[in-house]
């Protein structure tokens, strides 16, 4: 596990949960509005620290009376090549585990499922079908994220898989600029009756860096325009605004 930082409480990133965070380095997508570059673009991540996911084990193991859970998230948690044993012994601890993922790598989300190695699955849907490259960098590296297919295929056999599998689970949206209430209606369409979609305002955290620096000052769709394309939605899934 490419392990670069472990929160050791979070109340808000498992709802209903007081969980752990961990994040790993490394995704295989360049959504240009992204605020966790240094996750993301290799020229940044060469130079955070790591911490040994035995010692991360360690911690939670400290932990584990105060704790609910852990949430993976990244980067892109699905890329390493060691998260299911990793998880086996997070699962061994008594904790529930919270997935963040992009959808990706279906068959690594179905394999995380059968093996009953994750509680809860967030998947974002970054963008309409139609429109992905434009907020994922498909043109770059995101072509290659699965050999032989393409990002939106992939996307969408995750999403079946987590609708058909997980024990819990949301689809979400973060609504980054040049995203309509059209757009995110297209997407509502694409997982009518899913059992929860959640619409993230778009906002970038101080000090933090974009992989496209120009998304920084564009303007996206505010909290209350949020709020009327979330009661919209929610004739097809039920929908929430979160800040």
């Amino acid at each position: 596990m490419d392990i670069t930082y472990l929160q050791g409480t979070s109340l808000i990133d498992y709802p209903g949960k007081v969980a752990a965070v961990l994040w790993t380095v490394g995704c295989n997508l360049r959504c240009p509005f992204c605020y966790n570059a240094e996750l993301v673009l290799p020229e940044l991540s060469r130079a955070l620290p790591k911490l040994p996911p035995e010692g991360v084990l360690a911690r939670l193991r400290e932990r584990k009376g105060f704790l609910d859970g852990l949430v993976v998230t990244g980067g892109e948690p699905t890329l390493q090549p060691d998260l299911l044993p990793f998880l086996r012994e997070v699962k061994a601890l008594g904790l529930k585990v919270k997935l963040d993922t992009n959808g990706t790598h279906p068959d690594v989300v179905a394999r995380l499922l059968e093996a009953e190695l994750v509680d809860h699955v967030a998947l974002d849907v970054k963008a309409p079908f139609e429109r992905y490259d434009e907020y994922v960098g498909m043109g770059a590296i995101a072509a290659r994220a699965r050999p032989g297919d393409d990002v939106v295929h992939a996307v969408r056999e995750s999403i079946a898989r987590v609708r058909a599998h997980a024990p819990d689970y949301e689809f979400r949206t973060t609504v980054a600029p040049g995203l309509t209430g059209e757009d995110l209606l297209a997407i509502a369409r694409e997982i009518r009756g899913a059992r929860r979609y959640v619409l993230q305002r778009f906002f970038v955290p101080t000090g933090k860096r974009l992989v496209d620096g120009s998304f920084r000052t564009r303007s996206a769709l505010t909290g209350e325009e949020l709020k009327i394309v979330a009661r919209e939605i929610s004739r097809l899934v039920s929908c929430t605004v979160r800040a």
